[in-house]
């Protein structure tokens, strides 16, 4: 169980991974030694499951959408190789509700968001997709 100082470490990584065990020391009022093992045993046990380099897409030239995918019947793992293939989707979910799945992809032009939804058009099973656009980025804490 993640006490007071795992939660603050977790939190100074979310926000800036490449963090050195020293600021992080400093910043919780620990020792290196102490963040060091614990930082250790957060990845021992899943909690911290890897550091991650984010890219972005030009502002004036990207697009980020979100698709919702809807199959009868459900294809969710029949199509998993497919999402695989395509190296925009960032994100992908199974969720509940009325929607299957959803894919949170950024590309770098509307032309080939439109060849990624004329793709998965041949999907098996698939019924219905929604896009959704994403006007502006309020929070990001993966």
């Amino acid at each position: 169980m993640a006490d007071q100082y795992d939660q603050k470490i977790l939190g100074l990584l979310v926000n800036d991974a490449r963090l050195s065990v020293s600021d992080i020391s400093r910043q919780v009022n620990l020792s290196r030694s102490a963040v060091s093992e614990r930082i250790k045993r957060m990845e021992d046990n899943g909690t911290i499951t890897g550091y991650h380099a984010h890219t972005s897409v030009s502002k004036e030239e990207g697009v980020t959408a979100y698709l919702a995918l809807t199959f009868r019947p459900l294809s969710c793992d029949l199509v998993q190789p497919l999402v695989e293939a395509i190296p925009e989707v960032k994100l992908s979910h199974s969720i509940s509700g009325d929607l299957d799945l959803l894919l949170l992809v950024q590309t770098p032009s509307m032309a080939r968001l439109n060849d990624i939804r004329n793709e998965m058009d041949s999907w098996p099973n698939l019924d219905k997709i929604v896009t959704h656009m994403c006007l502006s980025k309020r929070i990001d804490r993966w």
